[in-house]
C-alpha cells in the first residue's frame, strides 16, 4: 500500500452563473448580441467535462445563494452533536430525514437528506427568484444587505425551507449546466433525462473532527454523564469563542460578523508526518480520507463550496469557529490521467461535478470523475461541513452502453499495462501501485452496467458492489 503520494492544487475551470443565463432555451431563444460570451463559456464547459478534462467545473456569483449557504452549512455540524431523540423530532418536522445510521458513535460522517421537487405545472425561473423581494422569506431580515446574517436560533427553525430554496436554486444550475452540456455534444439527452425525472435528492452533510467523534462516542456509552465525558474528551482542545448548542449557540464568526481566519503553521509545526508542501506540489495520504475514492452514478452533483470549522469546548457547550480552507484547499481529492489533485476553488462558488449516467448518456463524450474527500492532515479538530444535488435521470430511463468507451478505460485496470509501459522505470512503479490502491476499491464499470439496464438496475448494482454485503467499501 503507498501511504503517501505527490498530488497537485488545482484550480477549477469557473463559468460566471450570468452567461449561463444566456443559453438559448424555448422560453429564450439566442440573440446575436451574447454570442460571444456564450462561445467562451461552452468552450469552458468542454474543457473541463469534456473527454480531455477534469470532469468538474465551478459556477461563480450566484445571488443570493451564498448567503443561504452560510446559513444552512453550520446547521450539520449542530444537528450532528444534537441528542438522537431530539434530532429525529426536529428532522420529522422539517421533512428532512438521513441515509446514514445516525445511532453508530463511531461513524465519521453524518448525512441529512431530502428529496427536491420541481413544480412542473410552476416553473422554477431562475432570474426570478433572485430579483424577488428577500423580504418574503420566512424568517428573513428585512432589508437585502441583512439577508443570512440572522443567528442559527432562528436558521435551525428554518431547516426544512433553507434545503428547498437553496437546494431548487442548485438544481436549476445543474439544469442550465446539463444545457450547456448538451449544446456542446449535441442533442438534449442531459437536460431532457433530468427535467423528466423532475426530482433530486439534497444531503446537507457534516465531516467529523476528531473532537466531534470523541464527543457522539462518549454521548453514545453514557447520555447521563454526558457533559462530564465531553469536557474529559475536550481537555485538551484550546477554547474558541462560538457556541454551537443552544442556549448558547453564535454564529460561526468573529464577535462583529467577519469571517474568522483560522491561523495554522506548516506541517512541521502542526505535528503532522503525513503531508509535506513543497511550493506547488503536496504529498498527501491515501488513508486518511472522510470518503472513499468513488464515481457518483447520477447525471450531475451540484455541491456548495464546503465550510470549514474549527470546534473546542467551552463551560461545557460544544463551540465552533469557521476557518480559512486549510492549505488553501476543498479537500476534494480528484485521480485523474494516473495523477491526483486537490480541488481548489473561490468559497462562494458552487462546484458541479460529472457523474456516470452523464458518462454512459454522453457516449463516453463527458468525463465521470473519480474523487474522494480527505481529512485536514495535522488538525484533528477541524470539520468539513458541504450541501450536496444530486441529479439523475428517471428510475426507467435505459442506459445505452454498445459502443460506449468505458469510464473505466482512462483510469483503471485497462490502463495499468499502458502506465507501466510509457512512464518509464522511474515513475512506473509508484504511478502504477498508486493506480492499484485507489482502483482496488472501485467495482469496474463494467461489472455493474450491461446493455438494456434501468438507470434503477444500474443504481442498485452500483450501490451493491461499493456498500453492499461483500461490498468493496461495505465497511467504509
Amino acid at each position: 500500500m503507498v501511504e503517501t503520494v505527490p498530488a497537485t492544487p488545482l484550480d477549477i475551470d469557473e463559468i460566471p452563473f450570468s452567461d449561463l443565463l444566456l443559453l438559448p432555451s424555448p422560453e429564450a431563444p439566442a440573440t446575436a448580441d451574447d454570442d460571444g460570451r456564450r462561445r467562451r463559456l461552452l468552450s469552458t464547459v468542454w474543457a473541463a467535462l469534456g473527454r480531455g478534462g477534469t470532469g468538474l467545473l465551478a459556477v461563480a456569483g450566484v445571488p443570493r445563494a451564498a448567503a443561504l449557504r452560510r446559513r444552512l452549512l453550520p446547521l450539520a455540524r449542530r444537528l450532528a452533536l444534537m441528542e438522537h431523540a431530539s434530532r429525529a423530532h426536529l428532522l420529522k418536522k422539517h421533512g428532512v430525514g438521513s441515509d446514514v445510521p445516525l445511532k453508530k458513535p463511531d461513524r465519521s460522517v453524518s448525512s441529512f437528506a431530502q428529496l427536491l421537487k420541481r413544480d412542473s405545472g410552476k416553473k422554477f425561473h431562475l432570474s426570478e427568484w433572485i430579483t424577488e423581494s428577500i423580504d418574503t422569506w420566512p424568517g428573513s431580515p428585512v432589508g437585502v444587505h441583512g439577508f443570512g446574517e440572522h443567528k442559527g436560533d432562528d436558521d435551525i427553525e428554518n431547516l426544512g425551507e433553507l434545503f428547498k430554496e437553496l437546494g431548487l436554486c442548485m438544481m436549476e444550475i445543474g439544469i442550465l449546466v446539463a444545457r450547456a452540456c448538451d449544446i456542446v455534444i449535441g442533442g438534449n439527452q442531459l437536460e431532457q433525462s433530468i427535467t423528466d425525472f423532475g426530482s433530486a435528492k439534497a444531503r446537507l452533510i457534516h465531516y467529523h473532527s476528531e473532537l466531534d467523534s470523541r464527543i457522539i462516542k462518549q454521548s453514545s456509552t453514557d447520555t447521563r454523564r454526558r457533559r462530564n465525558s465531553v469536557s474529559n474528551a475536550a481537555a485538551a482542545v484550546t477554547p474558541v469563542s462560538d457556541h454551537i448548542n443552544t442556549p448558547c449557540y453564535q454564529r460561526p464568526g468573529s464577535e462583529d460578523g467577519s469571517r474568522t481566519r483560522l491561523e495554522h503553521g506548516a506541517a512541521g509545526e502542526n505535528d503532522s508526518k503525513d503531508v509535506m508542501v513543497q511550493g506547488q506540489s503536496t504529498t498527501v495520504s491515501l488513508g486518511n480520507l472522510w470518503q472513499e475514492w468513488h464515481y457518483d452514478y447520477g447525471v450531475l452533483t451540484v455541491l456548495t463550496a464546503p465550510l470549514f470549522l474549527r470546534s473546542a469546548l467551552r463551560q461545557e457547550c460544544a463551540v465552533s469557529e469557521e476557518c480559512s480552507f486549510p492549505d488553501g484547499q476543498t479537500h476534494l481529492q480528484l485521480f485523474n490521467k494516473r495523477r491526483m489533485f486537490l480541488v481548489r476553488c473561490s468559497q462562494e462558488s458552487f462546484i458541479v461535478q460529472i457523474g456516470e449516467a452523464a458518462d454512459i448518456l454522453s457516449g463516453g463524450k463527458l468525463r465521470s470523475t473519480l474523487h474522494a474527500v480527505s481529512r485536514p492532515l495535522g488538525l484533528p479538530n477541524i470539520s468539513r461541513e458541504t450541501f450536496v444535488v444530486f441529479l439523475q435521470p428517471s428510475w426507467d430511463k435505459t442506459l445505452p452502453c454498445s459502443g460506449y468507451p468505458s469510464a473505466d478505460e482512462d483510469d483503471s485496470s485497462d490502463h495499468l499495462e499502458s502506465a507501466s509501459r510509457s512512464d518509464g522505470p522511474a515513475g512506473s512503479c509508484s504511478k502504477h501501485i498508486l493506480m492499484q490502491d485507489i482502483l482496488k476499491k472501485i467495482p469496474p464499470l463494467s461489472s455493474r452496467l450491461k446493455e438494456g439496464m434501468t438507470f434503477a438496475e444500474f443504481s442498485r448494482q452500483t450501490t451493491k458492489q461499493y456498500y453492499g454485503g461483500g461490498g468493496i467499501q461495505q465497511n467504509s
